[in-house]
């Protein structure tokens, strides 16, 4: 039975899809609007690719931040200059100080203090960063921050089970205790499944299942309504 919920963090608990769309609408006018959710999928394709590099110093965090949008951009034979592609971090940075937890996860998380569960919470990411969105989101309202584990704080990232290990500690709880809510297959789903949690694959962008690999997770979900409604139906929860 399920006693605790763990959550991801960007494009979970918040639409990274808009700070995203703000910092291009404000560098590249004339990339097509119609195609800005593709482009934003291949961005985040390409972070998660990259991401090791930068934590194994093949490349600096500067470089692959770079390389992210550059290689998503020119999937779309749009290829801005340097100093335009260097530019789009701080515009992208500046327009994520300005996130905020859509209604469908404050009325969750406030449904789940009340009902006593216990909430935690696993990203990957730079400290700073990772805790900057969280300061933005007042995450801590309903979640404690001894629950809540940054990768880089910690020395493991998303997929690897010692990081869900780590939060079976913290929490006090056994894996088949906990459920994991995430949008990333490759982090969150197979990461979670590798740890024996059950998983919710949160799969609001519409991703198909990467080749090789098939439904593991208990629930797939695409939109946020549907989410709030499954978190504060106890019936939807694994037994």
């Amino acid at each position: 039975m399920i006693q605790g919920i763990v959550f991801d963090l960007d494009d979970t608990l918040y639409k990274q899809q808009a700070p995203f769309a703000s910092a291009i609408n404000d560098l590249f006018p004339t990339f097509p609007e119609s195609k800005m959710n593709a482009l934003f999928i291949r961005f985040r394709y390409y972070s998660d690719l990259h991401y090791m590099k930068s934590i194994t110093g093949e490349w600096s965090l500067a470089k692959m931040r770079y390389e992210r949008i550059r290689l998503a951009l020119a999937d779309f034979d749009f290829v801005p200059s340097k100093s335009e592609l260097e530019t789009f971090q701080a515009a992208y940075d500046h327009a994520l100080k300005a996130i905020t937890l859509p209604s469908e996860i404050s009325d969750s998380l406030t449904f789940l203090n009340q009902q006593d569960v216990p909430l935690g919470l696993i990203t990957n990411g730079p400290v700073l960063r990772q805790k900057e969105k969280i300061s933005a989101l007042q995450l801590a309202r309903w979640i404690a921050p001894e629950k809540m584990i940054i990768s880089d704080a910690v020395g493991i990232q998303k997929p690897e089970p010692k990081i869900f290990s780590l939060m079976e500690t913290r929490l006090n709880l056994a894996p088949e205790s906990l459920l994991y809510i995430g949008d990333s297959f490759e982090n969150d789903v197979i990461g979670a499944k590798a740890a024996s949690w059950s998983v919710w694959w949160f799969n609001h962008q519409n991703r198909k299942i990467p080749e090789g690999q098939s439904a593991i997770f208990e629930k797939e979900i695409k939109n946020f309504e549907d989410l709030k409604s499954l978190l504060t139906n106890q019936k939807s929860m694994p037994h």
